[in-house]
């Protein structure tokens, strides 16, 4: 946004004002040089400082009013002028800087007056500032009263009483003016957060150095040494002011808050606190990010707790921050923060990016995780077909050909040769194994114990087989989803086979617990450990079924200390007569 020229010229013009007062006070004699280097100091730190702010910030009218601050803290220095109508206009601007600095400070730092109140202040200002004097100078004449005064071309009729009335009531007036804005000041500040505080400090204060300057004056006398030592400690500050106001309005810009810095955390902490990182970025610590949940149609926290989001308004900002139209999240913050639109807008977007991002992220996960849901329970209705057809066809099969060969060995038996009869007899007892074997394969794939009974009796038959000691301890279990009873066998069977296989164990454990939504298992033994999921085929294997599921699996096997193997499923009751059906 390019910035007007006006106030750019407006301040070349109050340079060339200064200059004139400045050289019309000194001529005038009445000012020590160091009220002199104070004004003139202090006005065209205004003039600098109101350009500096308005090119940088051209929307904001504190650059603005700043320069008007500074205009009209030379306009007033006109009354020192001996032509009598620069003289009569000095009079009607002698407080103008005054009614414009109480406009700037209740402005500050939006540029613009918030609240009826603040209207009605800065009016109040103007009319103190402007009209009173001017209806003063109706019956001001300095030259009458002996003073060494130009003629005034406002002139009425010369009457002091009226006059001194009017200045009294001014300074009157004006103050009660000065401590609504001091009320207004400390109110904001009292429900500021930290960025608007930090704007706010350098006129808070001044004002209060003001107020301290002013009430050692009054009870110490304005020439005692305290109040000479406050009043200068004043003036510094003044002078310090333009520069306070400035760093203020510019504050996001030119401090360490920077979008590109954000940017780069963001980029380098992909799993960073999203709320930390910006908190850090604005340097507002009561930011909070509150999460769009599309389900309910709310705002929730990281943890899915719903969030309040109030109304945006002078206690609280709410941004809004989308992505293709889409809301994502809010952002509540520090009011302070609005008054930087371009990189709060800046910073939201970076915000909604990241957001994006990770609803991708999480969109792509669940995908893969239905997808690992559907090929275990798609393997496992394989497996249970490939059973099934193992015992509907080879194995009846099988035993229909033992039959046979059997009923062909009884009726030869004393007819046919020794050694003929003696192969048909091997056959026969090859037939058996070959049927054993592919019994006991039907049986791996799914035990018909588990499909029949569940997981308990699934595991006592298992415990069983094994050839060394089990304790088996398990709480009531209900009947569960297939794919689940199913992946609980395969953890048992295969910490199982690394006992015996790797472990050289000489007893083992095992531990099952249903807690109502998980499924606890623990299988321990006394061997040698040593035994790792990335050096395992089939721990690794197990371990992508378990996480298939839902579930974790973890293995400590410190080496010569044994094996525990230990896994969680989520674990939800399931109607016994879907349970064996559940991946068919």
């Amino acid at each position: 946004m390019r910035a007007p020229l006006g106030p750019v010229l407006l301040a070349a013009g109050g340079v060339a004002l200064g200059v004139a007062g400045l050289a019309l006070k000194a001529e005038d004699g009445s000012h020590p040089s160091a009220d002199l280097v104070f004004g003139g100091v202090n006005g065209f730190l205004f003039l600098a400082a109101g350009v500096v702010a308005h090119v940088r910030k051209p929307g904001n009218r504190v650059g603005l009013l700043m320069v008007l601050v500074g205009v009209g803290w030379f306009a007033e220095d006109l009354q020192f002028s001996w032509v009598p109508w620069v003289f009569t206009v000095g009079g009607l601007l002698s407080h103008v800087s005054t009614a414009i600095g109480a406009h700037l400070v209740l402005a500050y730092p939006a540029g613009r007056l918030g609240s009826v109140v603040e209207r009605v202040l800065a009016a109040l200002a103007y009319l103190v500032a402007l009209v009173w004097p001017a209806f003063g100078l109706l019956f001001y004449d300095g030259a009458g009263l002996g003073l060494h005064k130009p003629a005034n071309l406002l002139l009425l009729r010369n009457d002091p009483p009226t006059w001194r009335f009017v200045t009294e009531s001014t300074e009157l007036v004006g103050g009660v003016v000065a401590c609504g804005v001091a009320v207004v000041l400390l109110q904001r500040w009292r429900t500021a957060g930290r960025p608007l505080r930090l704007i706010l400090a350098p006129v808070l204060i001044t004002g209060v150095a003001a107020a301290l300057a002013t009430a050692v004056g009054g009870i110490a006398g304005y020439d005692s040494p305290s109040a000479r030592l406050v009043l200068a400690a004043y003036k510094v500050l003044c002078c310090l002011l333009p520069l306070g106001f400035l760093a203020g309005v510019l504050r996001l810009r030119v401090g360490p808050t920077r979008v590109d810095t954000f940017l780069v955390e963001l980029g380098q902490e992909p799993a960073a606190d999203l709320q930390t990182l910006l908190a850090r970025s604005l340097r507002d610590p009561s930011l909070r990010v509150a999460l769009w949940h599309e389900p309910s149609r709310s705002y929730v926290d990281d943890d899915g707790h719903p969030v309040p989001v109030p109304a945006d308004g002078p206690a609280r900002a709410v941004t809004e921050v989308g992505f293709g139209g889409r809301p994502l999240a809010v952002l509540i913050h520090d009011p302070a923060l609005r008054e930087d639109r371009a990189r709060l807008d800046a910073v939201a977007a970076g915000a909604a990016v990241a957001l994006e991002r990770r609803r991708l992220a999480g969109a792509m996960l669940t995908q893969v995780e239905r997808s690992r849901e559907r090929i275990v329970a798609a393997t496992d209705a394989e497996r249970r077909r490939f059973g099934q057809d193992l015992h509907d066809g080879a194995q009846q099969n099988l035993a229909v050909a033992a039959a046979y060969l059997r009923q062909a060995v009884g009726r030869l038996d004393g007819t046919a040769d020794a050694t003929a009869l003696e192969a048909l007899r091997r056959s026969d007892r090859a037939l058996g194994d070959v049927t054993r074997e592919l019994r006991e394969i039907a049986h791996g794939l799914r035990p018909a114990a588990l499909t029949e009974l569940g997981i308990g009796p699934a595991l006592d038959a298992l415990a069983a087989a094994m050839p060394i000691p089990v304790e088996l301890h398990t709480t009531a279990v209900p009947r569960l989803a297939g794919t689940v009873e199913l992946t609980v066998y395969m953890v048992v069977k295969e910490a199982f086979a690394n006992t015996l296989k790797h472990g050289r164990a000489t007893r083992a454990s095992v531990r099952l617990r249903h807690t109502g939504t998980e499924l606890e298992i623990h299988v321990g033994d006394d061997g040698a450990g040593g035994a790792a999921v990335e050096r395992g085929r089939g721990l690794l294997g197990l371990q992508d079924r378990v996480q298939a599921v839902g579930g974790t699996l973890t293995v400590i096997s410190p080496p010569g200390e044994g094996t525990i193997l230990s896994a969680v499923l989520p674990a939800t009751p399931t109607p016994a007569a879907e349970a064996g059906d559940a991946v068919s």
